[in-house]
């Protein structure tokens, strides 16, 4: 049965890829679309030209559950992950012993996912048709799509609701689900800042967290690199500018916030996460067409955790398995 079937993932993030391996466990070939040039989604690396390096979305990882903890140790087996113990931390931050980080960068702890997987890069979906009880995929390369047996959407709510405008009962549920964004600054300077933080996390005001990028594991340490992540309300306010003021902003309130004069800087950069901070989940792990043949995840399923991406991912991997079954 599994060598005849045939099944579309869009997106290479967690959920994406979770559900792609235990797939491909279970005798299946899934092939992935996505539009990025890596793997992870905001389990991303930003390298710049100057060799400095920026885990600009996730910054770090935990793991309650079982098979994500697996996971996460054969991460460590292979090297592609290790453990991050940022040198102080605001009191009011629970001080974790297993905050685990991808080596070199964050993507390393998804790369055991991505094993054999049939992974299209830099490849955008621009649209999909229900054809029966199958699915037409087109992309700017292929503009008159592939037709596929199962498709599985894992892009965030708001872009899953516009990708499938054509299934209104799924697009009134992905209208319930809140996701915040998330203005992010990468910044290399030539001399170590002078504070005595590695991370610092705050839950009011106009910075959320900023961590010393360079105080992980096997990061490059020619430079002091930063990465500066706004609040919620604040990322709102400043959504659409462009990423240079974005840049210039952040830097501002950066430097205002810790108190310090800045030293030269070697990169300076900004980043846009239109959908990073779930603020209303789905409340199950994923939602599925009446005819199975469609199936919608991600970690704002069940709310702001990798974990959670990783849980909806093998949710519905499990879900298309019965389909093909019943």
């Amino acid at each position: 049965m599994a060598a005849k079937t045939s099944i579309a993932i869009i997106g290479a993030g967690v959920c994406g890829l979770a559900c792609a391996n235990l797939l491909r466990s279970e005798g299946y070939s899934p092939k992935i679309f996505e539009k990025s040039r890596g793997i992870g989604g905001r389990m991303a690396t930003r390298r710049a030209k100057n060799g400095v390096a920026f885990d600009h979305g996730a910054q770090y990882v935990t793991a309650r559950n079982p098979d994500f903890k697996a996971l996460m140790a054969e991460a460590m087996q292979d090297g592609s992950a290790g453990y991050w113990y940022p040198s102080r931390i605001d009191p009011n931050t629970v001080m974790s012993q297993d905050w685990m980080v991808g080596l070199p960068g964050m993507s390393g702890l998804v790369k055991p996912l991505a094993n054999g997987i049939d992974i299209r890069l830099h490849t955008e979906v621009t649209g999909v048709d229900r054809v029966s009880n199958s699915w037409c995929i087109r992309t700017q390369m292929n503009p008159n799509g592939d037709i596929f047996d199962r498709l599985v959407v894992t892009a965030p709510a708001p872009q899953a609701r516009a990708l499938l405008a054509s299934e209104p009962s799924i697009g009134r549920v992905l209208d319930r689900v809140s996701i915040e964004p998330c203005l992010a600054l990468m910044v290399a300077f030539d001399d170590p800042l002078n504070v005595k933080i590695d991370a610092q996390r705050w839950d009011s005001g106009d910075l959320a967290w900023v961590a010393r990028n360079s105080s992980k594991p096997e990061r490059d340490g020619s430079a002091d690199c930063w990465v500066v992540h706004a609040s919620p309300s604040w990322s709102e306010k400043y959504l659409e500018l462009d990423r240079d003021e974005i840049a210039q902003k952040l830097l501002s309130l950066f430097k205002s916030t810790l108190g310090i004069d800045l030293p030269s800087m070697s990169h300076m950069s900004g980043h846009k996460w239109r959908y990073a901070l779930t603020t209303s989940p789905l409340g199950k792990p994923f939602l599925e067409s009446e005819d199975k043949s469609l199936f919608v995840g991600g970690d704002w399923c069940m709310g702001a955790r990798v974990e959670y991406a990783f849980e909806s991912g093998q949710a519905i991997a499990s879900a298309v398995t019965d389909s093909f079954r019943n």
